[in-house]
């Protein structure tokens, strides 16, 4: 019964917003408001150096050192943009308190700067040796006439003084929230109250007194809480690759399972950016730096200046046409291309084929994870960040005989379950073929075509 009324609350939803037909025009939703949100502070010290020689840092002070700065460098690349940070000195805020800024102050986008850490060994030397006084214990007599006699002696024994190893692991991680902890997202949505800011494709504009409890109400939260997850996954995967662009070790886009209340409870697409290990030797310096806090805001700042563009000059594919059939013709020109070339090509597949159009049907393989793609052709682009899923998103390959047909899978994230991976059902004209590929944020994956009648 469920699965009937879905699609028709879809249907009402979507007939819903069109009524509003001033909201939905179609020049592109302008970025006009930025939270930066430096995590911890006051009573809450958050991570703490304590590793042996250490610098003894304080999480609570790296991220607002970075946020500082990110702030200065988001106004300075994007000034026509609103900068708000939550907290400019040391003080505690709860992160409902946090989330309640980033709302109220009607942003669009929300970035919370942290510093990693995680449990350290203990080890122990001996530093020396001290004498201590112990007791031999002898007994005489027997019966009721035997006592019990203790004997004092000196012993010699090592001294050893406690101390921490550091973590090894050391990078730079981004996190978004996890898909399947939607509650508080909810929430956050549907608590908009009468001036909610719809997030649409159209111009900016406010529901007054539009119900969001009500049946078509959760339908229409449903719709841009998963659109919230998109792009927050969209920039996530722009400053993970922009970090990696520094020459710094980057670790990727993640989904903590435990949730993150400041980026499941913030009505707008939000990321956590985990700038380091604080109880690593090599982070612990470059956090505390002049030097590596400049570097970091400028690479997330870069980053948001690129989601900037994308999101208010998508590409040329209909957005009313969820699976278009696409070719290497009509490809849309205006996509970004990513930097495909700067990851090995470490998986090859090879397929013989005898027709010079093959149609090529993509899939998630496996458990459907969020994982988000794009397709080249030869070079050119196909599929611009595809999120994958049960239901094939199709395209067509017209192939040259003699040449090299290359077909390239670039993973945008590693998904819920790294690393990313896809099924291709290659049709040639009565032939089948499945083939598998899996890629991550090191290495792409691709088939090649040969063509022969």
């Amino acid at each position: 019964m469920l699965k009937k009324k879905v699609p028709l609350l879809l249907l009402i939803a979507a007939s819903q917003l069109l009524i509003f037909g001033h909201v939905f025009s179609q020049s592109p939703k302008k970025l006009k408001t930025i939270i930066v949100d430096a995590g911890h502070g006051g009573t809450d010290a958050g991570a703490v150096g304590q590793y042996e020689n250490s610098l003894r840092s304080k999480e609570k002070d790296i991220t607002l050192a970075i946020s500082q700065k990110l702030v200065a460098q988001l106004q300075k690349d994007l000034p026509g943009v609103k900068t708000i940070p939550t907290r400019t000195t040391d003080i505690y805020q709860d992160p409902r308190e946090k989330a309640k800024i980033a709302n109220e102050a009607g942003g669009q986008l929300f970035i919370c700067i942290h510093a990693d850490s995680g449990p350290l060994k203990q080890g122990r030397r001996q530093i020396g040796t001290h004498t201590v006084t112990r007791y031999k214990v002898s007994f005489k007599g027997r019966g009721k006439r035997k006592k019990r006699i203790s004997t004092p002696y000196q012993s010699v024994e090592p001294l050893y003084e406690y101390f921490k190893y550091p973590l090894a692991i050391n990078g730079t991680s981004v996190w978004i929230f996890a898909a399947h902890k939607t509650s508080d997202k909810l929430k956050a949505i549907t608590n908009g109250g009468e001036s909610f800011d719809i997030e649409t494709d159209g111009l900016d504009s406010t529901y007054n007194n539009f119900n969001f409890q009500s049946g078509v109400g959760a339908t229409v939260a449903n719709i841009y809480m998963k659109r919230y997850q998109e792009k927050s996954d969209m920039l996530a995967v722009l400053v993970n690759d922009d970090i990696e662009t520094t020459g710094r070790k980057s670790l990727g886009v993640n989904q903590r399972q435990k949730g993150i209340w400041v980026l499941q409870a913030t009505n707008m697409p939000a990321i956590l950016v985990e700038t380091g290990f604080i109880n690593n030797p090599e982070d612990e310096v470059y956090l505390n730096s002049e030097a590596g806090q400049q570097e970091l805001a400028e690479a997330i700042s870069k980053a948001v200046v690129n989601y900037k563009y994308q999101i208010e000059n998508p590409n040329t594919v209909s957005v009313q046409d969820p699976n278009p059939v696409i070719t290497a013709s009509n490809a849309p020109s205006t996509i970004t291309t990513p930097a495909f070339e700067t990851r090995v090509t470490k998986e090859e597949k090879l397929i013989q084929v005898t027709n010079n159009r093959i149609k090529v049907d993509l899939y998630d393989d496996g458990d459907v994870d969020n994982d988000i793609v794009s397709v080249f052709f030869n070079k050119t682009s196909l599929v611009d960040k595809k999120a994958l899923s049960d239901k094939a998103y199709t395209f067509m390959l017209d192939l040259t005989p003699g040449k090299n047909n290359e077909l390239l899978m670039f993973a945008e994230n590693l998904g819920n379950i790294p690393p990313n991976t896809a099924l291709m059902v290659i049709t040639d004209g009565s032939k089948r073929y499945e083939v598998r590929l899996a890629a991550d944020l090191k290495n792409n994956a691709s088939v090649r075509f040969e063509l022969r009648k």
